[in-house]
């Protein structure tokens, strides 16, 4: 099912999308409009917003507001966002120290998100992530030059020394495709590999998942393809 050609048909995807950093607005205004989106407002939201100005670079705020403004509500999303999607937004930061000053500030400031997403858990190499306790999160990592985009499940990302793990899913127009897929990224060495399929109802439910046997690839990830786009995203 959704294991054949798995790989192939990603890497053939084409296009590509990154980062692109703001430094001549004021830092202040960074994050502080994504703040607002989450639920984030009054004291308890300007009390976050002090402690993420102060303690993060434009750079770091930079990433943080662009991914929080990737997750949108509603769809296959949560109706309204909180803090608690927030946290998870700040989990695919690829900085490592902006997930941390983000758990902090929300707990500083009396703006808490769930416990379980004080640290990301860690998947041994191979080894499919057990599943979340909660609804996915899809963030849409952005687009290649076709129309094809790419999401990513914010509640599954795991991390290691050198690679991210996590279930994807294709976008077209906006609209999420019904199956999945389970990558591992190598960030170094700029391949990727297959470990499991899912495939979702037409209402967005998971109907079917298989973890596969054996890992499909590594196989290297390709420019202009919309894994490029996930590897800028995850690994840059």
């Amino acid at each position: 099912m959704v294991r054949r050609s798995a790989l192939l048909f990603l890497v053939a995807l084409g296009g590509c999308a990154g980062y692109a950093s703001d430094y001549w607005k004021p830092k202040e205004s960074l994050v502080g409009p994504q703040l607002v989106r989450y639920g984030l407002t009054g004291d308890p939201g300007q009390c976050v917003h002090r402690k993420l100005t102060e303690s993060l670079s434009v750079w770091q705020l930079r990433q943080l507001a662009d991914l929080a403004g990737r997750l949108t509500p509603g769809g296959r999303n949560p109706a309204v966002l909180g803090p608690r999607e927030f946290a998870y937004v700040a989990g695919l930061v690829e900085d490592s120290r902006v997930a941390p000053a983000v758990r902090g500030a929300l707990d500083a400031c009396s703006a808490a998100a769930p416990a379980r997403v004080a640290e990301a858990p860690q998947a041994a190499p191979g080894a499919p992530p057990a599943a979340p306790a909660g609804e996915p999160l899809w963030v849409n990592l952005g687009a290649a030059q076709t129309g094809q985009g790419i999401s990513v499940d914010a509640t599954s990302v795991t991390r290691g020394p050198a690679w991210r793990q996590a279930w994807f899913r294709l976008l077209n127009g906006g609209t999420v495709a019904d199956v999945g897929y389970l990558l591992r990224i190598d960030c170094q060495s700029r391949n990727i590999m297959a470990l499991g399929g899912r495939k979702y109802s037409a209402a967005g439910a998971l109907a079917e998942q298989k973890n596969y046997d054996k890992p499909e690839g590594p196989m290297a990830i390709e420019p202009g393809t919309v894994i490029e786009v996930a590897y800028h995203a995850l690994c840059d």
